[in-house]
C-alpha cells in the first residue's frame, strides 16, 4: 500500500472513533454501560468489621476487668458489643445502598469494567 491509501484508513478510522468508549484493557468497542446495584460486599464488610469491633472492646475490657477484679468493668466491657450487634445489621444495609446510582462500563469481549468518567 502507498502511503496516501494509509493516511486515507488512519483518517476513516479516526472520524469514525471520535466519541465511542473503548475497553481500557482489550482496546475493544463493545463497551455496556450499566447502573451499579446494591453492594452486598459492602455489607459484609461493615457488618463484620463493626461485629469485630465489639468484639475486641469485650475482650479488652474482660480482660482489664478479671486484672483489675472488678465485675463492673466485666459487666460494662459487653455493652459496645451488644451495640455493635443491635445496630451492625441497620448500619451495614444503609451501607450497602452506597454508590448504587453511579454507572459503570463493562467490556463485553474481555469482561473488564470500570466506572464511568474516571
Amino acid at each position: 500500500m502507498n502511503t496516501a491509501t494509509k493516511q486515507s484508513i488512519q483518517n476513516n478510522s479516526l472520524k469514525n472513533s471520535g466519541n465511542s468508549v473503548v475497553c481500557r484493557k482489550c482496546k475493544s468497542t463493545q463497551v455496556v454501560a450499566n447502573k451499579r446495584g446494591y453492594s452486598f460486599g459492602l455489607m459484609f464488610k461493615v457488618l463484620f468489621s463493626l461485629i469485630g469491633i465489639g468484639l475486641v472492646i469485650k475482650i479488652i475490657g474482660g480482660l482489664i476487668g478479671s486484672a483489675l477484679d472488678s465485675f463492673i468493668m466485666r459487666y460494662y466491657a459487653s455493652i459496645p458489643l451488644f451495640i455493635s450487634i443491635f445496630l451492625g445489621l441497620p448500619i451495614s444495609i444503609l451501607c450497602g445502598f452506597k454508590g448504587r446510582n453511579s454507572i459503570v462500563n463493562g467490556c463485553m469481549n474481555c469482561g473488564n469494567k470500570w466506572l464511568a468518567g474516571k
